[in-house]
């Protein structure tokens, strides 16, 4: 015999021992027994192919969010017990770093103790908690993570581990950081486009105003020089016509009858008199054309490309004549008393006419804001018998304007009134502009906001206001005597 028939015979006999044993074991144990080991056998088979597909679909389902997610477990008391790779790549920190720690090696400072107290609040209640937070790296780098943290439930119904579930989205919040920074410019330079559209239109209509008045000036004053000048010879002659006629009337005391009659006619006496007084008078009214004329040009100065010394002192002056019928009375409103407390100033470099913008801005709110006070005053001065009595509770109107030399080479002006007082909700945006509190019609809201940038920009000064309700309010200027001075 050769070797393979050696070999097949020897697998027939174990073929036939393996067949014997079966038929023993049947004949122990019944043939029911087999079938239903055999069916157990055929459900472990099941059981076993079903499990193994869940931990399949577990493991991949791992694998996807162990690739997109950072994910962690911890206990009940926020030990953490598991991470993952993506963990330790985003924070930077090692796993050995991490197991046995609490999330607090990662906080970033960002969230407040609030904020905390509600996510312990939320998960050892059972419920699932999200939101977005900011991290810390271990190399001193944040991110930022969406975050959901899933508490687990024993059978009393208590969390005995937590879950977090976080992605990381730090370029899509700093992209939303940057177009938020973004619209917040655009808003800003919107409302500043809008405040220079605004002063430029105006500065354009001050521009044209004080071309205008700078005309009109030039033409009043031409005649009114004449006037004023001649008034001098007219002054002259009539004085040597006046010596003339007393000379007549010593020398010639009896003139002709027709002389008589037409003197006394005339009423030489009362003509000699009264013609000087009618001359002075006359060269008064000159002079008072001529400083208002001044004034006028003064204000309205548009030939200042450049900053110049100017006294301070005439630019208020010739706004207080500008506004001087604002201050008269009028109608119910009694009459403004206006006080000047001026120091010794030297001269001031500043853009003059812009100066007197603010000047003008400032006093004109100061009437307005004193015109309650001036319904009553005209109210006491038609109500003799109660005048005392009445007047201390109702002070004069009055607009208080100081002027000195502050520290630091500053002219400081205090333009003060005596009228109902600032509110302060008022008083925080006193300077925006287009806020008003004037009735519609009344106001632009501009006049302040253009004085502030006037003083603070142009003139690298200060402008403060101070009120108290009932107490009047108070606005102080300060600017740098010199350009050298500016800050």
């Amino acid at each position: 015999m050769d070797n393979n028939q050696v070999q097949n015979q020897s697998q027939a006999k174990e073929s036939q021992v393996k067949e014997a044993r079966v038929d023993e074991i049947k004949a122990n144990l019944g043939e029911h027994t087999i079938e239903t080991y055999g069916q157990a056998f055929a459900n472990y088979k099941y059981v076993d192919e079903k499990l193994r597909e869940t931990i399949k679909e577990l493991s991949e389902l791992k694998f996807a969010l162990d690739n997109s997610a950072i994910v962690a477990m911890t206990d009940a008391k926020g030990i953490i017990s598991y991470i993952n790779d993506k963990f330790c790549e985003i924070s930077k920190y090692s796993r050995k770093e991490l197991i046995g720690k609490t999330h607090k090696i990662i906080n970033s400072g960002y969230h407040s103790q609030e904020f905390f107290k509600e996510f312990w609040q939320t998960i050892t209640a059972g419920k699932v908690w999200k939101a977005i937070i900011k991290n810390r790296a271990k190399d001193g780098t944040y991110y930022w993570v969406d975050t959901t943290v899933i508490p687990f439930l024993d059978e009393s119904g208590q969390p005995y581990k937590y879950l977090s579930i976080r992605y990381e989205i730090t370029e899509a919040k700093e992209a939303e950081e940057e177009s938020r920074k973004q619209a917040e410019q655009l808003e800003i330079a919107l409302k500043e486009l809008k405040i220079t559209q605004s002063q430029l239109v105006q500065a354009e209509k001050l521009s044209s105003l004080g071309q205008l008045v700078a005309g009109v000036a030039h033409e009043i004053n031409n005649p009114v020089s004449f006037i004023y000048g001649n008034l001098v010879h007219a002054n002259e002659y009539i004085h040597s016509l006046l010596k003339l006629l007393n000379l007549y009337q010593e020398n010639y005391p009896n003139p002709v009858p027709e002389i008589k009659m037409v003197a006394q006619e005339s009423d030489v006496d009362f003509l000699i008199e009264d013609l000087p007084k009618l001359l002075s008078s006359m060269k008064m009214g000159a002079n008072r054309i001529r400083e208002i004329v001044l004034s006028l040009r003064n204000f309205s100065r548009h030939d200042e490309a450049k900053m110049k010394p100017v006294d301070i002192h005439e630019g208020i002056d010739s706004t207080l004549l500008i506004l001087q019928n604002q201050l008269k009375r009028q109608g119910k409103l009694a009459e403004v008393r206006a006080i000047k407390e001026y120091g010794n100033l030297p001269l001031v470099e500043c853009y003059p006419s812009q100066l007197n913008q603010v000047f003008m801005n400032i006093i004109a709110n100061a009437i307005d804001a004193l015109e309650g006070f001036r319904i009553k005053q005209l109210q006491v001065m038609k109500n003799k018998e109660e005048e005392i009595e009445v007047y201390s509770l109702c002070p004069i109107p009055t607009i208080r304007i100081k002027t000195k030399v502050g520290e630091e080479n500053q002219v400081i002006i205090s333009i003060i009134d005596n009228g109902c007082g600032v509110e302060p909700e008022v008083m925080q945006r006193l300077f925006d502009p287009f806020f008003t509190t004037k009735d519609v019609g009344k106001g632009t809201g501009l006049g302040l906001s253009i004085s502030y940038h006037i003083i603070v920009e142009k003139h690298k000064g200060k402008l403060e206001c101070f009120s108290q309700l009932g107490c009047g309010t108070q606005f102080v200027i300060s600017i740098p005597i010199s350009q050298q001075d500016r800050v």
